[in-house]
């Protein structure tokens, strides 16, 4: 039977993943927890087949997390489990190694299929997130969790002081993100920022 470890601070989302995953029998689900600093030990231990692995976490990151979590157990496959349907999240998650990437809207036979497809050594995007990257550029650029934080915030309208306060940031903080998100997008100022940010659906 396959070990499987679920990472999930919602506690209920993962016991319901559980309990599709025993109705089928798909796994024998050996841990669930909320934060990466207690799946690492529960990693180490365990030595699961498999990870379920959300992205954003207490304090931390899940896609960030992925090399270190797999170096605790090489031969683990990671599949990414999140409601995170952005392209650049989705392309973060791809170009990190993640077997898998299934958004929480999916249906619930393609947690089965997942499972199956990323045991088998291959790697599972579910149709939804297929669909959403179908289309966009490959040399789409690179960005983080926060940046896009950053970026949602300053399409609804709110300044850099203002998104500042609203993540708990100092101001420098976020200019120094914007100046580089101008960077990476090729803008020479918010507005043009925003409007491409949109337009690569990375918002």
């Amino acid at each position: 039977m396959i070990k499987a470890i679920i990472v999930d601070d919602h506690q209920l989302v993962a016991e319901g993943f559980k309990q599709l995953i025993d109705n089928n029998k798909t796994a024998d689900v050996v841990a669930i927890t909320g934060t990466i600093a207690a799946a690492c030990p529960l990693i180490r231990d365990h030595q699961p087949d498999l990870l379920m692995l959300d992205v954003a976490l207490p304090g931390s990151n899940g896609i960030d997390a992925l090399p270190q979590l797999k170096a605790l157990c090489p031969h683990m496959r990671v599949i990414i489990i999140t409601m995170y349907a952005e392209p650049a999240v989705i392309r973060q998650a791809i170009d990190a190694h993640a077997d898998g990437y299934l958004l929480k809207s999916a249906a619930p036979g393609e947690l089965v299929e997942a499972i199956n497809t990323v045991m088998s050594g291959n790697t599972f995007i579910c149709r939804e997130a297929k669909d959403i990257i179908n289309g966009i550029p490959e040399d789409l650029p690179a960005i983080t969790l926060r940046e896009r934080d950053i970026l949602r915030l300053l399409a609804n309208g709110y300044s850099i002081k203002e998104t500042a306060n609203r993540l708990c940031l100092a101001f420098e903080t976020v200019h120094s993100y914007t100046k580089s998100l101008r960077q990476k997008l090729h803008c020479n100022n918010m507005a043009s920022l925003v409007r491409k940010a949109i337009e690569l659906h990375l918002i």
